[in-house]
């Protein structure tokens, strides 16, 4: 006898040629075991998902949870009500701390998650109080690569701020701080997130100094970034053919309808779309979650096969976890959510209180976590 059967639904994985047909998901022992239009079998449960659309667990490849040791992250466990069931943690802890953070982990969440160490020891400890101190005199590279050499698959990447506020007040500059940042990633064989708004420097030379898988962060704000007199700027073609990876990150105030907009006529469409939420912003206007945003970008005029694989198969490849999450396939880990994609005319708006209409949402019903039901919608 299986564990759970998810009947009926209609089941959308564009990167495994499921586009929507109505099927069904049989989970065992965690794991995804059948998928398609099956024969009745024995199960502990069974849930008939008529009308609703069976996705992959959602990946927040911009997360902050490391409670226990920040001002204003979550508890991963907050994001499984909302479809997630996997994220990566851009760069709440350094070297002096990050060590503290996955030993607070549990278990499944370590299976579950992936880090971005930042370059600044003491992270985001303090932030909601102060930045830190991005002068790269105190990139400590040698705990930094040593880290990175104990903790594979777990330790990602490397995070860098160079917003002007941010290295004006440690004395530096925000090429001085990328380029430090880039020889010690390129050292560790590991990308480079890179937080951008309003950055000291042309655009150009931004683009100059990241390398190819390295992560452009807040892509659409509306500070400055990718404008340039109202216009995308020409560097972000030359970013899309390096292979830069452009990510929302959209938070409270890093994402701007009218950037967005622009962008996406002129071609320059995200890789990955997260969240960056905190405890301050989660649930609240303007981003509220990440179906939320999800839902934003349908407005703005993205297809939802798009938008999904912005949240499911693109960030597992970047996790090194492809065919592992963020796939509806027979081995998978059955990290599973389950939407209603409710009709309607609904208001979005950004931090500017600029506001789209779009005519669908994504309301989450269904999550399932390594073969768990987690989170179960009242409705059905």
């Amino acid at each position: 006898m299986v564990d759970l059967i998810l009947k009926n639904g209609q089941l959308m994985d564009p990167k495994n040629g499921l586009t929507g047909k109505r099927g069904d998901i049989v989970v065992k022992d965690g794991r995804i075991v059948a998928v398609g239009v099956l024969e009745c079998q024995e199960a502990a449960q069974i849930l008939d998902l008529d009308g609703l659309t069976v996705t992959p667990g959602l990946i927040d490849f911009h997360a902050h949870f490391y409670s226990g040791g920040t001002n204003t992250a979550l508890e991963f466990y907050h994001y499984l009500p909302d479809g997630v069931t996997n994220a990566v943690d851009a760069g709440s802890a350094g070297d002096s701390n990050v060590e503290s953070f996955i030993s607070s982990l549990s278990e499944r969440e370590r299976r579950n998650v992936r880090l971005y160490l930042n370059l600044v020891s003491e992270g985001l400890s303090c932030l909601g109080d102060h930045s830190e101190n991005v002068n790269p005199a105190y990139f400590n590279e040698m705990k930094i690569l040593r880290l990175c050499q104990d903790y594979p698959g777990v330790i990602i990447g490397l995070k860098l701020r160079i917003s002007s506020e941010i290295v004006e007040a440690c004395g530096t500059t925000s090429f001085a701080a990328l380029r430090r940042g880039i020889q010690i990633a390129e050292k560790c064989g590991l990308p480079l997130s890179v937080h951008i708004p309003a950055f000291q420097g042309e655009l150009k030379e931004l683009i100059d100094i990241l390398r190819p898988g390295d992560i452009f962060c807040h892509v659409y704000t509306p500070q400055k970034g990718i404008l340039e007199d109202g216009n995308v700027s020409r560097e972000m073609e030359r970013a899309v053919q390096k292979g830069i990876i452009l990510e929302s990150a959209c938070g409270k105030g890093h994402f701007s309808h009218d950037c967005a907009a622009a962008a996406l006529d002129a071609g320059i469409k995200p890789d990955i779309i997260s969240g960056d939420f905190t405890r301050k912003t989660y649930h609240y206007e303007p981003s509220i979650s990440l179906p939320y945003l999800m839902s934003r970008f349908l407005a703005l005029g993205m297809c939802f096969a798009d938008v999904l694989t912005c949240c499911t198969a693109t960030p597992a490849e970047k996790m090194g976890m492809k065919d592992e999450i963020g796939c509806l396939r027979p081995g998978a880990r059955a990290n599973i959510a389950v939407f209603k994609r409710e009709l309607g005319e609904f208001v979005f708006s950004d931090v500017r209180s600029s506001k789209v209409m779009g005519h669908e949402r994504l309301v989450p019903m269904l999550t399932v976590w390594e073969g768990d039901i987690v989170y179960r919608n009242g409705e059905f």
